[in-house]
């Protein structure tokens, strides 16, 4: 189940609804407060479903330039989302030795 994006730049995936112009996320039709770093993470995951991307290529994304610094913060953000997300921050999934991807379906 690919996310499916239309004109207004809303991306739906399963249950998640990620509103890229406005910078809004919702859940079951409850918006979700998210920082904008969680935000961020939240779009790069939805738009590369399915693909492990490293903790540098998720910073890079995110913070929109290389970062200097500790990549865990990208570990740290990722644990913030999931439980913001509820249930659905189960489809983020850790990939030993690469770093997190937005799982296509459920295990």
């Amino acid at each position: 189940m690919n996310p499916i994006i239309n004109r207004k730049q809303d991306i739906l995936y399963k249950d998640l609804a990620v509103d890229l112009t406005a910078h809004r996320v919702s859940r079951a039709g409850h918006e979700l407060l998210l920082t904008p770093r969680e935000f961020a993470l939240l779009a790069v995951l939805v738009t590369h479903c399915d693909t492990a991307l490293s903790r540098s290529q998720l910073l890079e994304a995110a913070w929109g330039y290389a970062f200097i610094g500790e990549s865990r913060t990208v570990d740290v953000h990722i644990r913030s989302l999931r439980l913001k997300l509820g249930a659905a921050g189960g489809q983020i999934e850790t990939v030993r030795g690469v770093g997190y991807r937005l799982r296509e379906t459920a295990v």
